[in-house]
């Protein structure tokens, strides 16, 4: 889990990554590369910049290059397909990645023709096959599945240009609240107040706060806790601190909010979550 600026690293230099994930939860973040979703089966919580939607069967959503983007699966069920490749994998036919963004991001497939449909659906099952058992040529098959999936999509759905977006001043906030993520997860073992990241932001701690909600679908506090948890799993995990030192660590000032975070976070106490214990 990387809740900041996501920087993959793609196995044998291929620069796409293609999976099925159950009931996906990931924090707000953002990367370089295009991400594409689909929903199999059940249904999800997905947010994009200032949107969220629960998507169901047959609905997709795209995130540009920048775009902050989420993942909520509370209460609900689902297996997703997630498509992550580089920009440069397909150029900038039409504008698209590099200039334009689909608007809005999410995709219900159900409203297509059912040839196109079909076709869509069948690229996200084919990549995912092909990237996961590596038959002889598959880059090649899967680059041109992917030129072919963002042609479809550029036809059946409508795209904007990025200048109409800074036009609303929405890419100023995207900045804004990009910094905002980074500085929590570089700064996670430190106190922050909301005052603090909101004047480091240049924003009010109320627009902040709305704001902030907004873009991750948590407020500050949640989302900063969340990191903070992230990082004392891992440490948990990975060692043998003791949880009173792995508590401090991660920036909460008490073993009983930490015991009691943890526990509303993970469902089980710090103490269940080290291997062997």
């Amino acid at each position: 889990m990387n809740a900041f600026l996501e920087t993959r690293n793609y196995h044998s230099g291929f620069p796409v990554s293609s999976f099925s994930a159950t009931d996906n939860h990931f924090l707000a973040h953002w990367h370089i590369d295009v991400e594409m979703v689909f929903v199999c089966k059940g249904s999800i919580r997905i947010g994009v910049n200032r949107e969220s939607r629960i998507l169901h069967q047959g609905e997709m959503a795209v995130f540009g290059s920048t775009d902050i983007h989420y993942y909520d699966s509370k209460d609900l069920n689902s297996t997703v397909i997630i498509l992550i490749f580089r920009p440069e994998l397909v150029g900038s036919p039409g504008g698209w990645p590099e200039n334009h963004r689909f608007e809005p991001a999410f995709m219900d497939l159900k409203r297509l023709d059912l040839p196109i449909r079909r076709s869509i659906t069948g690229i996200f099952y084919s990549i995912a096959n092909e990237t996961n058992h590596h038959p002889p040529y598959y880059q090649l098959y899967v680059s041109g599945k992917i030129m072919e999936l963002c042609a479809l999509l550029q036809r059946s759905f409508p795209t904007c240009n990025h200048d109409s977006r800074k036009k609303t001043g929405k890419m100023p906030d995207v900045q804004k609240i990009h910094y905002a993520i980074q500085f929590l997860q570089d700064n996670y073992m430190n106190e922050i107040s909301l005052e603090d990241i909101s004047a480091r932001s240049n924003l009010s701690p109320y627009y902040f706060s709305r704001l902030f909600a907004r873009f991750t679908g948590m407020n500050f506090k949640e989302y900063l806790n969340r990191i903070r948890i992230e990082k004392a799993e891992n440490l948990i995990k990975a060692n043998r601190k003791s949880i009173i030192d792995i508590s401090f660590e991660c920036g909460f000032n008490s073993v009983r909010t930490f015991n009691r975070t943890y526990k509303a976070i993970k469902g089980i106490p710090p103490t269940k979550a080290r291997p062997g214990d």
